[in-house]
């Protein structure tokens, strides 16, 4: 027997979508990193006589390289099917109103007063809005 999540679980659970975009923005960033590394090392081994130890940083960059692609691949991976799970778990509310407010604040990443904006409400009634949209939310 599952038990049902917490207000606070499941807005946890729509937050970890746009966690896992910022990772994999930073596993990008650090990958970057390690290529331009590699790329600064290629060329002055080029450029010099053999010098000790070079072969072994590039073979280090090599492996830095590898292991964050291979993250990066993992994480994507996990980003498509928790974006497939929210996605299919805000398609489930019935009222129009409660799933633009969720696509909203989760999938876009837009906040509260924003979303006020665009629904043409107040800020306070969308905060009203939020938790009875969160609480209609059935997780799959």
């Amino acid at each position: 027997d599952v038990m049902p999540l917490t207000y606070e679980q499941k807005i946890e659970w729509l937050k970890s979508y746009r966690a896992l975009d910022a990772k994999i923005e930073s596993l990008t960033e650090d990958l970057q990193v390690w290529n331009a590394r590699a790329t600064k090392i290629t060329a002055s081994i080029s450029q010099e006589p053999k010098v000790a130890g070079s072969g072994d940083q590039l073979q280090r960059c090599i492996d830095q390289i590898c292991e964050l692609q291979t993250e990066i691949a993992q994480e994507m991976d996990n980003l498509r099917q928790r974006k497939q799970q929210i996605e299919a778990a805000i398609c489930t509310v019935s009222d129009k109103r409660y799933r633009d407010l969720l696509w909203y604040r989760y999938i876009e990443g837009i906040s509260l007063a924003l979303t006020a904006e665009r629904m043409n409400r107040s800020w306070r009634w969308i905060q009203e809005l939020h938790r009875e949209a969160v609480e209609a939310i059935k997780i799959l």
